[in-house]
């Protein structure tokens, strides 16, 4: 009893002092809180999956990440992803990001993540993302996609490559520093997406799907290389992070001057 005892004092005392070994989660939310990557580390709101893909800093009102290679959002959701977990019906967030890559295949965006959905191939773990990828190879450029796991089927209003096909709607900016807004929103099942090139200018139309997706969900950013070795390279600098019912203000992120969401969601 008394080894027992002291035991459980001394866990107790080293996680008190921050030395044990716990698994870091900031919890169930009730909302999910906007974020404009003030200061110089990143806030308690936030929880991490896969932190050994890549790394990161904050600081100057940005979150910044390295990308790390295996680090893809297809077959299984494996880039350096920051969350808040909820239990939202209703949400709508935006993110301003520049996107750097070289030599390789990239990943970044935005990503509604439920662990306890089964996906079309009966897997546990079912998502929607708005991602831009960005392409090596011959291609050498970026395209935005749209995408639940495994799978984009058009028929089911997900989006492989936007605006493939169709000339009055191509964007594929070539590697290198790309900057682009994203935006998702979530009403119950339905889930409608929108973004803007160089980051700037009207809000886009990407498309709308439905998910069955189980509450609670991991909402968040994320980035990585979506290669297992070789010569790519990445650097995401996310400038903030925002959902429009929360109480912080939003920032336009091309001249950091404050502005409502009212503003922003006519844009």
């Amino acid at each position: 009893m008394k080894k027992s005892r002291s035991l459980t004092m001394s866990i107790c005392l080293l996680c008190i002092l921050g030395l044990a070994i716990i698994p870091a989660s900031a919890g169930l939310k009730d909302t999910l809180q906007s974020d404009e990557f003030d200061g110089s580390k990143l806030s308690e709101m936030w929880s991490i999956d896969n932190p050994d893909i890549g790394s990161f800093k904050v600081g100057g009102g940005k979150l910044t990440v390295t990308g790390g290679f295996n680090g893809n959002v297809w077959g299984n959701s494996d880039a350096l992803f920051f969350y808040q977990e909820v239990s939202q019906q209703n949400f709508d967030i935006t993110t301003d990001f520049i996107h750097d890559y070289q030599g390789g295949s990239t990943v970044a965006g935005l990503l509604v993540e439920s662990e306890t959905t089964k996906d079309t191939k009966a897997r546990d773990g079912e998502w929607v993302t708005l991602k831009l990828w960005g392409r090596g190879g011959g291609d050498n450029n970026a395209v935005l996609q749209y995408q639940r796991r495994e799978n984009d089927s058009e028929a089911d209003g997900y989006v492989g490559i936007w605006g493939e096909n169709d000339a009055d709607k191509t964007y594929q900016p070539d590697a290198g520093q790309i900057s682009i807004s994203l935006r998702l929103k979530r009403d119950g099942d339905i889930y409608e997406s929108w973004f803007k090139p160089e980051g700037k200018g009207d809000w886009v139309w990407v498309g709308k799907v439905t998910s069955a997706l189980k509450d609670p969900v991991k909402v968040g950013i994320y980035a990585g290389i979506a290669e297992e070795g070789g010569d790519a390279t990445l650097t995401n600098t996310f400038h903030n992070f925002i959902e429009a019912s929360s109480a912080v203000t939003a920032v336009d992120p091309q001249n950091r001057l404050t502005t409502t969401w009212g503003h922003l969601k006519d844009q």
